[in-house]
């Protein structure tokens, strides 16, 4: 772990401020060099071809709140600007800390692999999606200018060269299913690794796009894993694994919404040139119940002016209970209920949740939407006061699409007594109220030993559900006409039973019967039902419940 750096700013700062004292505001952000390249002349010559033509950093707000759509924005988001990824924030790392190239975001971004960057955490290589990256004189130009002390403007005579973008993209001629298929290697093992390929998926051109994909999967028993690992075609970001509450019969692969992510439980990150893979430490096991629908999520970006047909495929490393004795569940730190006012900024909320058992975290991430400022998780140990920061992240659509998976190998260990904080900001920018489920705040984490599905939501002072208490429904309970109030203990109970397909039980142990999400009257849910609205959602309850 390098020092931390960003104090360095401070001084930086007022020595730039002594250096440009006086210097009318409409004048340029920065020093000028006669003797090293200057931002202006990289910024024409390379980065604004090369990254807003990736469609990563163009427009008002790029990906990380970084945009090259014009020079001064663009040197003012970089020079002496914490990086937001959560790896090089918490290394220190300035995107571009003058006079220190070695230490600059930047150019790791530019001088790394995607396999050097994935060691540290820091994300892909750029530009994303490209077929060739910055070659080696183009990299020294950029040394040269952050050395330099990052002047706004300098000299021209530097050489803007490529290299070929090694990468671990799937090269594929063939656009239909059978033939895209064929491109990628076979399964060697397959009864250690489940594989799972979406459909062609048609990438539109000069579009930044994340797919949705309901496969025609159902898992037929209890699906234990402990790893995934995805590749793409040219263009992929990444790749994520969930499974539906609510199957669909809409098999197109199609662009994701808000609501509908409601509907989905996510299993895994499975990678891309952006993403990550899971891998559990040994003895570890994550699970998919029996009777879940696979869901595949798959981000790309078409740099082209011509569509491109894609496909992704997921290997699921398959464990058993022998080998992986320790089966997480998932635990949601949720706050649901809150209302961003409109042309609101800087927006911060808390929410507090009290943990009453010792578990163990393997995994966490965060997620918001595209309003997202400020995402952290702080624990705060029985008998002080003081909090101790887990995770943090700064950019919504980053942890909208592809937020940071903190992994532990050997646990960390929440305590009976112990604390949990979820802080989120927005910066609403709309003339109407942000609220769920168009905006969100969710710290998900994978626990052990795993007794069921936990949330603390915005009016639980303690995670709910798990594999406690009594439920309401009664084993010969079968349901109204809608298949509302069936006895169910997991998902597969559910099977068959109408449009009552989802098991409450494994969420909360005292709703045990089927019901369907997403109910907007009580007529929806048949006789002796009621629909129940909740800021996270609804569904159908029978009143035998209520």
């Amino acid at each position: 772990m390098r020092t931390n750096r960003i104090a360095a700013v401070g001084v930086a700062g007022l020595a730039w401020a002594l250096a440009s004292c006086g210097t009318p505001s409409e004048m340029d952000p920065g020093p000028t060099s006669s003797t090293a390249p200057g931002f202006v002349q990289l910024y024409e010559r390379y980065f604004q071809p090369s990254c807003t033509a990736s469609a990563c950093h163009d427009g008002e707000r790029g990906i990380a709140s970084l945009t090259f759509g014009d020079p001064r924005t663009a040197y003012t988001q970089l020079v002496n600007v914490a990086a937001i990824n959560g790896a090089a924030h918490d290394d220190g790392l300035l995107r571009v800390e003058p006079g220190d190239a070695a230490n600059s975001f930047l150019v790791w971004k530019l001088n790394h692999s995607n396999a050097e960057l994935a060691t540290e955490g820091y994300g892909a290589a750029m530009p994303l999606a490209g077929d060739t990256l910055a070659g080696p004189g183009l990299v020294e130009a950029v040394r040269a200018w952050i050395d330099a002390g990052a002047p706004y403007r300098g000299i021209d005579t530097f050489t803007v060269d490529t290299r070929p973008a090694a990468s671990g993209y799937v090269e594929c001629d063939a656009t239909d299913e059978a033939g895209m298929r064929a491109c990628f290697p076979p399964n060697e093992n397959p009864d250690l690794y489940v594989r799972y390929y979406t459909p062609p998926i048609t990438i539109p051109p000069g579009s930044d796009s994340i797919f949705c994909t309901y496969l025609d999967v159902t898992t037929e028993e209890t699906l234990y894993f402990r790893a995934t690992h995805g590749r793409q075609m040219r263009g992929g970001h990444h790749i994520a694994v969930f499974y539906a509450n609510m199957p669909s019969d809409n098999l197109e692969p199609h662009l994701c919404t808000n609501a509908e992510m409601t509907n989905y439980m996510f299993a895994a990150g499975a990678g891309g040139e952006g993403g990550q893979d899971t891998n559990m430490p040994p003895g570890v096991a994550l699970r998919i119940e029996a009777g879940r629908q696979i869901v595949i999520q798959s981000h790309y970006i078409n740099a082209t002016d011509q569509p491109r047909v894609v496909m992704d495929m997921v290997d699921i490393e398959r464990t058993t209970l022998e080998a992986s004795p320790t089966v997480v569940d998932s635990f949601a730190l949720i706050n649901s209920e809150f209302s961003v006012p409109p042309r609101m900024r800087d927006y911060v909320l808390e929410k507090e949740c009290r943990i009453e058992e010792d578990m163990d975290i393997y995994l966490m991430l965060g997620h918001t939407h595209n309003a997202g400022t400020l995402f952290e998780v702080e624990r705060i140990p029985s008998g002080t006061t003081e909090p101790e920061l887990l995770y943090h992240a700064t950019d919504g659509p980053l942890l909208r699409d592809n937020p940071q998976i903190l992994t532990w190998d050997t646990p960390l260990r929440f305590a009976a007594g112990d604390t949990l904080r979820l802080r989120c900001g927005w910066d609403n920018m709309s003339d109407e109220a942000l609220t769920w489920p168009s905006e969100m705040c969710v710290a998900l984490m994978y626990y052990g030993p795993g007794r069921g599905w936990l949330t603390c939501d915005s009016g639980d002072e303690t995670p709910q559900g798990g594999e406690t208490g009594m439920g309401c429904a009664m084993p010969t309970d079968t349901g109204n006409s809608m298949g509302v109030g069936k006895y169910c203990e997991r998902s597969v109970d559910c099977r068959g039973n109408g449009r009552s397909t989802f098991c409450l039980a494994p969420f909360d142990p005292s709703s045990n019967f089927c019901s369907f999400i997403g109910c907007t009257t009580d007529a929806e849910c048949g006789e002796n039902a009621t629909c129940v609205m909740q800021s996270a959602g609804s569904a159908c309850v029978p009143n035998t419940c209520l």
